[in-house]
């Protein structure tokens, strides 16, 4: 979705200085009147019932993964909002101070980047200050000039703040890494180099309902990039499947494979089609295998006692 084009009105949840503004010019968008509003649930309906209005959304993070929340209200609560584009913000976090001293005794921050930077506040002992976003955390330490707190931030927000670096290794990951959706009313024509997302519920739920619908993607050539499951509420043991693939839903393949899972009466919903991102993913925290992974040699022995 990069390049340039015309001014418009982009809505979001949060402040102006948040991460969820700071990630529109990743799109593309360069003039652009922001929106702010309070909630996630007030971008995707007001995107909804709006049109030609955009919005953006966090739907994935490298520390907890897709985010259900924001997932589940574009899956059940909305008809008219589609993804049409996605972008990652990669930021790190530092620690700032109106005088650039680490004399400090409170740490200010969003309750997830205190988390992130928990190791670091305990080896401090800090005291630890909540703020509705890192931009209001770095005000809050320039317009209060108390030199004994500190904002934990992206080098950007800090510097933009007014404030000195302090430490500039203060997560226990080197990038917080956010995904981000944009979505509008209408689908985007085809790239040449797209992702389409779909929620899907099979026709019957039992052992194999699964495996067949992951074979109509290998019959039709589709690649699956991604798979969420989200249990159906007043519905035992029926779940949603949400799907990522590469292509577009109004080009080959994946035309054909929508056909066919309609056909075989499995219930379809088109989330969006989009360009893909083609730059730095979120990834996990670790680099490392998880711990406990099993050798083929321990299975064998088992097998054999």
């Amino acid at each position: 979705m990069a390049g340039n084009r015309e001014r418009s009105m982009i809505c979001f949840a949060g402040p102006i200085g948040s991460s969820d503004h700071r990630v529109i010019e990743l799109f593309g968008f360069k003039d652009f009147d922001p929106l702010p509003m309070p909630s996630v649930e007030e971008v995707i309906f007001t995107v909804s019932t709006t049109p030609g209005l955009l919005g953006v959304l966090p739907i994935e993070n490298s520390t907890e993964g897709e985010l259900t929340l924001t997932l589940d209200r574009l899956i059940f609560d909305v008809d008219d909002a589609f993804i049409v584009g996605e972008a990652v913000l990669a930021e790190e976090i530092w620690g700032f101070s109106i005088n650039g001293e680490a004399s400090v005794h409170t740490a200010i921050s969003h309750s997830m980047i205190l988390d992130l930077c928990a190791d670091f506040i305990r080896h401090r002992g800090l005291n630890v200050r909540h703020a509705v976003s890192t931009k209001a955390a770095c005000d809050e330490v320039a317009g209060t000039r108390d030199p004994g707190l500190m904002a934990l931030a992206p080098p950007s927000v800090g510097s933009q703040a007014g404030l000195n670096p302090v430490e500039t290794q203060v997560a226990q990951v080197s990038e917080l890494r956010t995904r981000y959706a944009l979505i509008a009313n209408n689908l985007p024509a085809p790239s040449g180099s797209d992702r389409t997302m779909l929620a899907i519920v099979p026709r019957y739920d039992a052992v194999g309902a699964l495996s067949e619908i992951a074979g109509q993607f290998k019959s039709h050539d589709v690649n699956m990039t991604s798979i969420l499951s989200r249990p159906l509420a007043g519905e035992r043991d029926v779940h949603c499947f949400v799907v990522v693939a590469d292509g577009h839903a109004h080009t080959e393949p994946v035309r054909s494979l929508l056909r066919s899972l309609l056909r075989a009466g499995h219930q379809v919903k088109l989330m969006g089609c989009y360009p893909r991102w083609t730059a730095k993913e979120v990834v996990t925290p670790s680099t490392q295998l998880p711990r406990g992974v099993l050798a083929y040699e321990e299975i064998s022995d088992s097998a054999q006692q």
